[in-house]
């Protein structure tokens, strides 16, 4: 496979954009859940998107305490550190 100069370039600086880009939602991330890494943040992500893609197919939306519970368990699934919710049980 033959790539050119600039494509090789290109990819390069997106692969340093993206790691800049995923260290900065990481800090950001680990204000409410210290100690978490990329796959927390990536498993958070794909969970959020889920919700909202759920929120869509129901006909009414949820009352906001079980919406709340709806998001920290789907944003939870896929995470290697526990997710730190008021909402658990002790």
């Amino acid at each position: 496979m033959n790539l050119g100069q600039t494509a090789m370039t290109n990819a390069a600086n997106l692969s340093f954009f993206m790691v800049n880009l995923s260290h900065y939602f990481l800090v950001q991330f680990r204000q409410d859940n210290p100690g978490a890494g990329i796959v927390d943040l990536k498993a958070y992500c794909r969970g959020f998107r889920y919700v909202r893609e759920m929120l869509k197919i129901l006909p009414e939306p949820p009352e906001p305490i079980l919406l709340a519970e709806i998001f920290a368990k789907l944003t939870s699934f896929g995470r290697i550190h526990n997710a730190s919710t008021a909402l658990e049980p002790s």
